[in-house]
This record gives structure tokens, C-alpha cells and sequence, in this order.
């Protein structure tokens, strides 16, 4: 018969072979001591009083080489910790490591105190990445990123708000009542930290840009040569005050240069402009011995369908018809033009009196 001594003691020998097994997976140890304590019962029962219980640290030597497990201590044998556990083993470990440093303390307190400025900004990132999205509809041209910060419409007002709240909740350990939501927050977490230093570049670009633009002139576009409204003349036609037509008029500007509507020439004789538009081409005025002449009008104009993308044959080149046969005539004010300087007053003859 076993006595309680006995009972006790195989308790404790079991128990303390699994305190040495302990390194190797709960499945693995339960099987290897599965039944250990019985079979124990049983060879006393049989042995009596010449019963030994055997060394714990011994035996649990020998389960190990009988079930052709690893040794205890080799890497094969630890214990597998869950990721999530052993990221949090980590995370203790290095705070001690860093707390245990004065200069780290000190960084960790400032970290603490700025908690504030991180679930602001947190809110920031989360609000420029779903903006887009509920508000501007995809839309981020046009300045979005000063757009979206400044909050410069209602909704986006409202949603920023709301966020920012939701944020900080989040910081002061409130909203978060179930195992999703803090999984989700840790997920909300680790996005704004990647996140944020693309925008925080995004938004130094805008500011760069606004800067530049403030500081620069404005740009003003301009036709080449001369230009209505911003419509680029391609010819000018000349009328007399009778109101007809005059050929071949030089024009000139107050400075006296040549006033020309060819801004920018393919080549001495026509214009690269106009042979770009598909349309008539005009032609500068040409003289043996003479170099061509772009300020007399009208100017010839080889037709659209007499060139190609490849040639244009001057040969072609005709004299426009004007865009009117006759103009009203000018009134006759009895002043003629002035041709040169004005003629000295001439002495008249004294009438005696």
C-alpha cells in the first residue's frame, strides 16, 4: 500500500520534471509527462518499501534523449513567445535600458510631456490621408496640402474636428473599449510615423513654392511680333483717307524701327509661326542685292494649300486681298500732312498810313 508521503512525493518529483522541461512547448511537455504519476504508483506499489523516486533533473534528461528533443539551453529547445509578446518584452526592456541612462530619462520625460503635440499631429496626418477622399473627391491639385491643413471649407472643418477629438481620446486612454479598436489604433500609430515625413516634405514644397511666387513678377505671356489682344497679327493692310486700299506701306514705330509682325523667323523669307499653324505663311519683301524687309504691308503670303511641312516654295507667294474693297473716307479737316520743317514767317509789306 502507498502512504501519502509516498503520493506526495511523486507529486512533487512530477512537478519538478516539468520545471525542468519548461523550455520546450506546453503540447510537448504534456505528452512527454503524460501518465508519468501513475506508472510512479504503480512500480511502488510493486517495489514497497525498496521504492526510490528517482533524481528530477536526471530523469527529465533522459525524456528528453528518449523523445530525441534537444538539449536544455540550445536555441532549438526555447520556448516559441508570441510576436505581439515579444515586442513588448522588447519595448520593456529597452525603456529600463534607456530610463537606467540619465540623459535617456531625460529624453523619455520630454517625450511624455510632448504627448499632447503627437496625437495633434497624429489627427493632422489621418486627416490629410482620408481628405482627399471625403471632400475633395481624389481632387489633391491646386494647392490640396495648404488646402487641406488651413481646413478652409466646413466639411473639412467638421472632419478635422472630429478626428482631433477622436485623437485625443486615443492619447488619454479613452474610446478604446475593446481589443479592435487598440489594434487599430496601434495600426493608425505606425501609419502617421511613416506617413508623416512625406507630408511634412509636401508641405515645405508648397510653402517654398508659395514664397517664390510672392517674391517673383508675375509672369506675362506674350505673342511673338505683334499681337491684338493677344491674338497674333499675321498681316496689316493700309488705307488712304479717300478709303482705298495702298500697297506696299513701310511702317515704323515711334523709334523708328521697323514695325514687323514676325516675332520669330524659320529663315530670312518666311515665317516659322504661321508655317506651324497650318494656315497662310507670309513672306517677307524681297529685292535683288537687298536684304528682306518684314515692315512692308501687306505682306505676300504663300496660301495654305501651296506649302508643305517639308517646303514651302516662294514662288507661290501672292498679295492678300484686303479684308475690305473700300473704307469710309477720312473728313476733310483743310490741314495736309507736314513733310519736314516748319517754313519761317515771311516779312510783309508795311501799308503807309
Amino acid at each position: 500500500m502507498i502512504t501519502t508521503t509516498v503520493h506526495d512525493g511523486i507529486r512533487a518529483f512530477a512537478a519538478a520534471v516539468r520545471s525542468h522541461l519548461d523550455d520546450l512547448p506546453g503540447d510537448d511537455v504534456d505528452d512527454l509527462l503524460d501518465g508519468l504519476e501513475a506508472d510512479l504508483a504503480d512500480q511502488a506499489s510493486e517495489a514497497g518499501e525498496d521504492f526510490t523516486i528517482p533524481d528530477a533533473a536526471t530523469y527529465a534528461v533522459e525524456l528528453r534523449a528518449a523523445a530525441g528533443l534537444p538539449e536544455r539551453g540550445s536555441a532549438v529547445s526555447k520556448k516559441r513567445v508570441p510576436l505581439v509578446q515579444q515586442v513588448k518584452t522588447g519595448s520593456r526592456e529597452l525603456h529600463d535600458l534607456v530610463r537606467a541612462n540619465p540623459a535617456g530619462a531625460w529624453l523619455l520625460d520630454l517625450f511624455v510631456a510632448l504627448r499632447p503635440v503627437w496625437w495633434v499631429l497624429r489627427a493632422v496626418v489621418l486627416y490629410l490621408l482620408i481628405a482627399p477622399v471625403l471632400i475633395f473627391n481624389g481632387n489633391t491639385s491646386d494647392g490640396f496640402l495648404s488646402r487641406a491643413l488651413t481646413a478652409a471649407n466646413f466639411p473639412g472643418l467638421v472632419v478635422f474636428l472630429g478626428i482631433l477629438l477622436l485623437s485625443i481620446q486615443w492619447g488619454r486612454g479613452r474610446w478604446i473599449p475593446g481589443r479592435p479598436l487598440r489594434i487599430l489604433r496601434t495600426i493608425v500609430n505606425v501609419l502617421a510615423v511613416a506617413i508623416a515625413p512625406f507630408f511634412l516634405i509636401g508641405l515645405l514644397t508648397s510653402l517654398q513654392t508659395a514664397v517664390w511666387n510672392a517674391s517673383s513678377p508675375p509672369f506675362q505671356a506674350s505673342a511673338p511680333g505683334l499681337a491684338l489682344d493677344g491674338n497674333r497679327i499675321r498681316n496689316i493692310f493700309a488705307y488712304d483717307s479717300d478709303g482705298n486700299p495702298i500697297s506696299s506701306v513701310q511702317l515704323f514705330d515711334q523709334e523708328g524701327r521697323p514695325l514687323t509682325t514676325v516675332g520669330m523667323a524659320g529663315s530670312e523669307d518666311w515665317d516659322i509661326f504661321f508655317a506651324g499653324g497650318g494656315g497662310p505663311v507670309p513672306v517677307a519683301d524681297t529685292s535683288p542685292g537687298r536684304a528682306p524687309l518684314w515692315n512692308v504691308y501687306p505682306l505676300r503670303e504663300v496660301p495654305a494649300d501651296k506649302w508643305t511641312w517639308t517646303e514651302i516654295d516662294l514662288s507661290k507667294a501672292v498679295i492678300p486681298a484686303a479684308p475690305f474693297a473700300h473704307v469710309q473716307p477720312l473728313p476733310d479737316t483743310g490741314v495736309g500732312p507736314t513733310t519736314g520743317a516748319t517754313p519761317s514767317p515771311q516779312p510783309t509789306e508795311a501799308v503807309a498810313p
